[in-house]
């Protein structure tokens, strides 16, 4: 855990909180390092939520699988991001969703007790992570909120169209570098693999986007702006 202490000032998590400190959370909380190979479960729907995890590295895919064989993408966790904390306080007896590592990844594991009780010293880092834990939360319920808004979009090239706008919300570039696959890209907009490369390669030959692999270039932005 040497690596994310030096990294900490960078991660949402650790805000606000000494390299000291730090040490002094990982040994009273109990914390330990995982890590996975690609395509291992972190966890899986059903199980008991007793832990948050902190990404140290790669990405990890919260989905939900249904009894159809129909998945959908909720979100992607990267580098320094937080996952199972929605858990955390909520009256849920299971995992309701899975994290599935895209790649090699590395995470910590945080037994929530440390987050519930405090200790007869009432340490200042314990009171900084549980603020910020609070921050990461509403974050979290935004990102969400935004989802619902992307999927209200009434056909797939609106969903897109809005996809790639908010990519690019503070409008300093034009090109998205993808971090999902296209049939995960496909599960996050509501629709199939196929469909969905078929509206690119539409919006590709109307000069509206350029696809290249794992990214997509904007070039019309005042059309897309028009189609939602």
């Amino acid at each position: 855990m040497v690596e994310i202490i030096k990294d900490c000032d960078r991660i949402h998590l650790f805000r606000n909180i000494s390299k000291e400190e730090i040490e002094k959370m990982f040994r009273c909380s109990k914390t330990v390092e995982r890590s996975f190979e690609d395509g291992s479960y972190v966890f899986r729907q059903g199980e008991t939520p007793k832990n948050l995890f902190l990404v140290l590295e790669g990405t990890v895919m919260i989905s939900k699988d249904f009894a159809s064989g129909k998945r959908d993408v909720l979100f992607m966790v990267g580098q320094g991001d937080v996952f199972g904390e929605m858990f955390l306080f909520a009256d849920a007896k299971t995992y309701w969703y899975d994290a599935i590592t895209q790649g090699k990844v590395s995470v910590l594991e945080i037994p929530w007790e440390f987050f519930y009780c405090f200790c007869s010293n009432a340490c200042e880092h314990h009171r900084m992570i549980t603020r910020n834990m609070l921050e990461i939360q509403s974050e979290k319920n935004f990102t969400m909120t935004r989802k619902l808004h992307l999927l209200s979009g009434t056909t797939l090239r609106e969903r897109i169209a809005l996809w790639l706008l908010e990519q690019t919300v503070d409008g300093r570039t034009d090109i998205i570098k993808l971090n999902m696959n296209r049939e995960e890209l496909a599960d996050y907009l509501g629709t199939t693999r196929p469909s969905l490369s078929r509206e690119l390669m539409k919006m590709q030959q109307e000069q509206l986007i350029e696809v290249d692999k794992n990214t997509i270039k904007i070039l019309d932005r005042d059309v897309l702006d028009m189609l939602y």
